[in-house]
Order: C-alpha cells, then sequence, then structure tokens
C-alpha cells in the first residue's frame, strides 16, 4: 500500500511540475536560449497577453479608487451660515470702526463698513458678514481683539435684510 500512494505523489509531483511549463502561448519565447556569442539569454516568459496589459512603462501603474460618499460630506453641504454681528457702542469713532473692520475681513471696502456703522448706529446692531461658522468666529475673535463690541449667530435667526433687525 506504501508504494502505490509514493507512487501517486511522485505521479502527481511529476505531473505538477511539467504542467508549470506546458502552457505555451504565442507570447511565450523559448528560456535558454543561445545567441550567436555563444552565452545563454534569459528572458521573462509571459504566460498570456493579459499578464502583459497589466505593465506599463517604466513601472508606473495607476491605482483607480473608488468615490465613495461618506456622512462628512452631506454634513458640510447642510452646514448653515453664520452671520458677524456688530453692536452699536459710544466708545469707537466711526473712523476707527470701519478701518477695524476692513482691516479684519478683506471682503468688506470702506464703503461697505460705512454703511455697516450706519446701520449699527441707527438700529444698535448690524451684519457684517455672513459666512460659515469657523470663518465666522475667526472674524469675531478678530474684531473683538480691536476692541469692538462683535457677536456671532446662526443666519436661520434673521428674518429681515443685511441689518438683521429680527435678532
Amino acid at each position: 500500500m506504501k508504494a502505490f500512494v509514493r507512487s501517486i505523489i511522485a505521479l502527481l509531483l511529476l505531473a505538477c511540475s511539467s504542467m508549470a511549463f506546458s502552457v505555451v502561448t504565442p507570447s511565450t519565447r523559448r528560456l535558454n536560449s543561445v545567441n550567436g556569442n555563444g552565452r545563454k539569454d534569459l528572458t521573462q516568459l509571459n504566460m498570456s497577453d493579459k499578464d502583459r496589459s497589466r505593465s506599463t512603462k517604466k513601472g508606473v501603474s495607476t491605482i483607480v479608487k473608488e468615490r465613495v460618499e461618506s456622512k462628512q460630506e452631506e454634513d458640510k453641504n447642510k452646514e448653515e451660515m453664520w452671520r458677524v454681528v456688530l453692536h452699536n457702542d459710544e466708545v469707537h469713532t466711526f473712523n476707527y470702526v470701519i478701518r477695524s473692520i476692513c482691516k479684519c475681513i478683506g471682503t468688506v471696502d470702506r464703503k461697505a463698513a460705512f454703511e455697516i456703522c450706519v446701520a449699527t448706529h441707527g438700529t444698535g446692531k448690524a451684519t457684517v458678514t455672513k459666512t460659515w461658522k469657523k470663518q465666522s468666529e475667526k472674524y469675531c475673535l478678530s474684531l473683538q481683539r480691536q476692541g469692538l463690541t462683535v457677536s456671532i449667530a446662526p443666519d436661520k435667526d434673521f428674518k429681515g435684510g443685511h441689518s438683521g433687525g429680527g435678532l
């Protein structure tokens, strides 16, 4: 019985070793062929055209990553706008407030800053700008460092226009 099992194992090993080189396609080349100089050339065996199509020039390959939508992208789209609100005080002059607004918020020019000052003086508060929460916090802190009385509030709390009279 042991001799029978050994002969079957030997046949299987022989079959496996011969199968490794039995695939011949038009793209395969002879291994260990002799060139004109009497030296043996070692060339790569390509098993099929499919294997060759994966290789690219100079070893550069492209990895394709599937796009997976995440909840973070949805949260960014749903992020609500916030307003930076300037409150009236009797301490600072119009010129100082205009300079401070223009300095801290680059998108506001002197004319718009003057209109914000007039609205603040008339109603007690006015919206300086409307942006996302983190940016509005930065603007608020920057204006507070200038000594102005400033706060932020969600845009949904406002009923009116730019001056935000509904807060």
